[in-house]
């Protein structure tokens, strides 16, 4: 299994090897429950880390803390663990999801990996911290039900990083309906018809 271009611009040898190691690992793991499609276990490099990989750019030096909500396989939040050091980053990540199976999964990852990330088997909703330098997400929720989740959690970020599909504009559109959003909107490395949005603050009207 070899690099996608964009992750060998960024990622040091020894990162290389570790992001091999979780894709083998997913791969294998996928057969026991469902983290990925089958048909996405030939292109995990490009199809899921890649993708994840690209929101590092977007996180500053003084993010000290980060968390994934509806973790799943682990994307972002352990692809950014990963590559952190590589850019100079020293966040700590922490994992948000509510399947016990994937919980067991992301420690046994964890563990496999030799990485300390904390992992929350609850909602998002009921996490004890409320404080976070930046949230980050991947195929969880539509947009407008995402904010509504952060609301009556009442959990505070000072900037937001959404990996989105081809249905960003329809998201966009139903989520502004309801909220104020600074949104900036970024083309993605992985799929010239998806989206990052960078998202600085939320108000609802």
């Amino acid at each position: 299994m070899i690099l996608t271009k964009y992750l060998d611009s960024i990622v040091s040898r020894e990162t290389h090897k570790k992001l091999i190691k979780y894709a083998d690992f997913l791969v294998n793991y996928n057969q026991k429950i469902n983290l990925i499609s089958k048909s996405t276990e030939k292109i995990v490099m490009s199809r899921h880390i890649e993708d994840s990989a690209q929101l590092i750019k977007f996180i500053d030096k003084n993010a000290k803390n980060i968390l994934d909500i509806g973790s799943g396989a682990g994307f972002p939040g352990i692809v950014l663990e990963l590559i952190k050091k590589d850019l100079n980053l020293n966040f700590k990540v922490e994992l948000s999801e509510k399947s016990i199976k994937k919980c067991t999964y992301l420690q046994e990852l964890s563990d496999y990996l030799k990485i300390d990330v904390v992992i929350h088997n609850d909602d998002v909703k009921k996490i004890k911290r409320k404080d976070y330098s930046v949230l980050v997400s991947r195929a969880f929720k539509p947009l407008s039900l995402f904010l509504e989740i952060l609301e009556e959690g009442r959990i505070n970020f000072n900037k937001i990083l959404l990996l989105k599909g081809e249905s960003h504009k329809k998201e966009m559109e139903e989520a502004s309906k309801h909220w104020e959003i600074n949104c900036d909107q970024h083309e993605s490395v992985t799929n010239p018809l998806s989206k990052v949005f960078v998202i600085n603050s939320v108000k609802r009207i």
